[in-house]
């Protein structure tokens, strides 16, 4: 789904506002944000071996949990933020609504 990716990016963006991690961890900080959005978005999120292969097995399952770990505690488990996406969809819904009055 079109929010999944918009989620994504804000569990990215929030993390790296609080926390600092190496350069070599931005893949994997990737890989683990897009797991958490699927989670919460998506009705049959991918299985994390779907994620890990798709990578390259470039890490193991310990790291992108761990990984999980550490971005579900520095955000509080707060993902119920408004996305971009969200706020044109009814934007657009709103400006057609008045429109036709």
């Amino acid at each position: 789904m079109p929010e999944t990716l918009h989620v994504t990016v804000g569990i990215i963006d929030r993390f790296l506002s609080i926390s600092e991690i190496k350069k070599s961890q931005l893949h994997l900080l990737g890989v683990t944000a897009l797991l958490i959005a699927t989670k919460y978005e998506e009705i049959y999120p991918p299985e994390l071996k779907d994620l890990l292969s798709i990578s390259e097995n470039k890490f193991s399952k310990a790291e992108v949990l761990t990984m999980e770990t550490e971005i579900l505690t520095t955000l509080d488990f707060n993902f119920t933020l408004p996305s971009s996406l969200r706020f044109l969809e009814r934007f657009r819904k709103l400006s057609t609504t008045a429109s036709d009055d």
